[in-house]
C-alpha cells in the first residue's frame, strides 16, 4: 500500500514538473539550479543545462518530468 502511494505521490510530481516546463516564467527557468553532480554523466548533464538556452532548458525538464511520471505510473500500475 505504502508503495503504490509513494510512487504515485512521484507520478504526480513529474507531472507538475512537465507543467512547469510548459507554464513557467523564464526568470525562473533560468534560475533554477540542479545541483551537485556525483558522476560524469551528471556533470556532463548539469553543464548541458547550465550553458543552454530557455528553450533547450524546457525541453530538458519537461523530458526528466515525462521520465518520472511514466517510469512511476508504471510501477503503480504493475504493483
Amino acid at each position: 500500500m505504502w508503495l503504490k502511494v509513494s510512487l504515485a505521490i512521484f507520478a504526480i510530481l513529474g507531472y507538475v514538473l512537465m507543467g512547469y516546463a510548459i507554464f513557467g516564467n523564464k526568470k525562473k527557468i533560468d534560475d533554477m539550479y540542479m545541483g551537485n553532480s556525483s558522476s560524469l554523466i551528471e556533470v556532463i548533464l548539469d553543464l548541458t543545462y547550465e550553458f543552454s538556452p530557455t528553450l533547450i532548458r524546457r525541453i530538458l525538464l519537461f523530458l526528466l518530468g515525462l521520465i518520472c511520471a511514466f517510469i512511476f505510473t508504471m510501477g503503480v500500475i504493475l504493483s
